[in-house]
């Protein structure tokens, strides 16, 4: 008896790509009304033509294989008139108080990619913004602290998202207009100088991020659709740091350096998907690290030689979760800066 087997291993080529042309006009003046009191203004005309092409060819079907596609060719342009408009106020020779509002804009699109079927053809519409921002910066006991506070608001109308989606069996991520998204929040920045060597930086964010209304696929099925209030993406409602430079002059050919830097975010969820229990499995939790430095520093600073420890406490985390992993499973990156570790540099100024 004999007995014969064959092997057969899909594949395709595909050709696709994409020119952009873009032109910008753009201005901004300031008007000063009195003293303290200037007005901002910006304008900001641009025009997008964008053209696409894709053609497949595949000899088998297999995981992750789409049967042949194309060719296909497609182009879509856009005006758009964007702007800005602000005041500034001088509360105190060191107290600025500012209100802007802003028109965004972002041009159209298309998500051409290798397994692109009649379903992904259609156009990406371009995405706007309006944002409204006011804010104090001042510059308190002679310079030595610089605090600024900022509240912000904004609303993106077509908001440009990266979406995942199964193709052929296949994870893959889609580029779509997820619908109308608010966002808002505060942050304070501070610099505090209390004495000549020694200075303190840090800062404090809050973040509301989330959808208003996903945006209802034109073929009436509505799996895919995010809910609304769901957080956005690598958008934690809190962030924060601190750090601390001291130097130590001794008066002799080198000084010595000591820095101390600490961050901390809290969770945030790491895929937009539909699914609750994928946004959940997706979630990244909050974590801080902590950095420490030493260094030597010649006095007038033309070289400094610094070792540092990255990651002092050996704190785990992902920078990414993502579905798609084997058997159902998901995928963790994991970036270096999760694991505890060690490092010298060396600058010099001439």
């Amino acid at each position: 008896m004999e007995i014969r087997g064959s092997r057969h291993t899909p594949s395709g080529t595909a050709n696709f790509g994409s020119t952009f042309k873009n032109l910008a006009l753009f201005g901004q003046g300031t008007v000063n009304i009195s003293e303290q009191l200037r007005l901002i203004a910006g304008l900001r005309y641009t025009s997008d033509k964008l053209s696409v092409f894709h053609s497949r060819v595949t000899t088998l079907a297999g995981p992750g294989i789409q049967p042949s596609f194309g060719p296909f060719a497609s182009s879509t342009s856009n005006d758009n008139v964007s702007g800005k408009a602000g005041a500034q106020f001088d509360i105190a020779p060191t107290t600025t108080a500012y209100a802007t509002y802003s028109r965004g804009y972002k041009g159209p699109a298309y998500n051409v990619f290798y397994n692109l079927t009649a379903t992904g053809t259609n156009i990406i519409e371009a995405e706007t913004a309006d944002s409204f921002e006011v804010g104090l910066k001042n510059a308190l006991f002679d310079g030595r602290l610089i605090l600024n506070l900022a509240a912000y608001s904004a609303k993106y109308h077509n908001f440009q998202a990266n979406n995942p989606d199964i193709v052929a069996g296949v994870l893959v991520t889609r580029f779509t207009n997820a619908g109308t998204i608010t966002t808002s929040g505060g942050e304070l920045d501070l610099l505090f100088r209390p004495m000549r060597d020694l200075s303190v930086s840090g800062g404090l964010a809050y973040t509301g991020a989330k959808v208003k209304q996903f945006k209802l696929p034109t073929n009436g099925v509505i799996t895919g659709v995010v809910p609304a209030g769901t957080q956005l993406p690598y958008a934690p409602k809190w962030k924060g740091s601190l750090g601390l430079d001291y130097r130590i002059r001794t008066g002799g050919p080198v000084d010595v350096a000591l820095g101390a830097q600490g961050s901390f975010q809290s969770k945030q969820i790491s895929q937009l998907d539909a699914a609750l229990v994928n946004r959940v499995n997706t979630t990244i939790h909050g974590y801080g690290l902590v950095d420490i430095s030493a260094a030597i520093v010649d006095p007038e600073d033309r070289y400094r030689v610094t070792f540092q420890v990255k990651n002092l406490f050996d704190e785990s985390f992902a920078s990414a979760i993502t579905s798609g992993g084997p058997g159902g499973s998901f995928r963790y990156i994991i970036p270096r800066e999760a694991d505890r570790y060690y490092g010298i540099t060396a600058r010099l100024n001439y």
